[in-house]
């Protein structure tokens, strides 16, 4: 079922100078992971959380994600609107801007970044906004090893800290969160941001916790995955062909042996060795000899025969031939 005064924004403008040097030539949103543009992943949560409109601002190599997102969109039924950015204007100033170019709308903006990989039941969070009445609500989750928190929320699981911003009187005794990235607004929200460069958190949460106003958490639970690396884009990989139903979202097809997820089995010569984790694309061509796997992702490839590869993601690289180990 499609809100109408419910609108989507998708934050594609930043850098991702951690994904370097993948991010020189693609934008990180359009980066694949398990053989799709991450942006596919939060443009799928809002299509099937009824949202059909849905705003993306774009600054590093701005020009690419416009035809991919079209296309995306269009077979998700949701129609795209751009904010591009002359300069970076952050989280706070990449709200006010999807929203500005949405005609700034009266009703519930919902956000995610570009390269959000998680199982989320995006509608039921947007129903436990409105049910709360918030002007903003945060969706966490547990705080994982090695993820930086400083989210508090107190013993009922009220969100009452953001990094160094409390409400009055927060207990000293809480637990640590971790923010997903997914944020939903109301417009008198957003009026408050500027169209400039600044920090949701530094120009809005944080404030709005220190006056004790009207903003909370919903808690996810469930798979959530930061791509920021290459090395965690591999690492993620890899754990979800050894656990498919780890990610609900994952493209994989089904496998034709143990732990070997192969779209086109015609297209692998005779021959070919392959030790799973392996998922290989619609548009892969693996020559006689081949030796593929384990913890291997392949798509717009040809193998010359011989080739191997190991521990790798080979994606759009045409022809290739030798050792691709690591």
């Amino acid at each position: 079922m499609s809100h109408p005064n419910t609108l989507g924004a998708i934050l594609c403008a930043g850098l991702g100078s951690r994904l370097s040097p993948l991010t020189r030539t693609l934008p990180k949103p359009l980066i694949p992971f398990l053989n799709t543009p991450t942006i596919a992943y939060p443009l799928n949560h809002m299509a099937r959380a009824g949202i059909t409109r849905v705003g993306c601002n774009i600054h590093h190599l701005a020009d690419l994600i416009p035809p991919v997102v079209d296309r995306l969109a269009l077979a998700l039924g949701v129609t795209p609107t751009y904010a591009r950015e002359w300069e970076m204007l952050g989280t706070a100033g990449g709200i006010r801007g999807i929203w500005e170019a949405l005609a700034q709308p009266e009703g519930t903006l919902v956000v995610m970044n570009g390269d959000a990989i998680m199982n989320i039941d995006l509608a039921a969070h947007l129903e436990r906004h409105r049910t709360s009445g918030n002007d903003v609500t945060l969706v966490v989750r547990e705080r994982a090893e090695r993820q930086p928190g400083k989210v508090w929320l107190n013993a009922q699981g009220r969100l009452v800290g953001l990094r160094e911003h409390r409400r009055p009187g927060a207990a000293s005794a809480l637990t640590e969160a971790e923010f997903t990235g997914v944020q939903i607004l109301e417009a008198r929200a957003i009026e408050r941001l500027k169209l400039a460069p600044g920090d949701t958190i530094t120009e809005l949460y944080g404030p709005m916790l220190e006056a004790d106003e009207s903003i909370g958490c919903s808690m996810m639970q469930g798979f959530w995955a930061a791509l920021d690396t290459p090395a965690l884009m591999l690492d993620m990989a890899r754990a979800c062909l050894e656990e498919p139903a780890l990610f609900e979202q994952a493209p994989l097809p089904e496998p034709v042996a143990d732990g070997l997820f192969v779209y086109r089995p015609g297209a692998i010569a005779q021959g070919v060795q392959m030790a799973g984790p392996v998922f290989t694309g619609v548009n892969v061509r693996i020559g006689a000899g081949c030796k593929i796997g384990p913890n291997v992702v392949l798509d717009g490839v040809t193998l010359a025969p011989g080739t191997v590869v190991r521990d790798a993601i080979l994606y759009g690289m045409g022809d290739v031939e030798g050792e691709w180990v690591d």
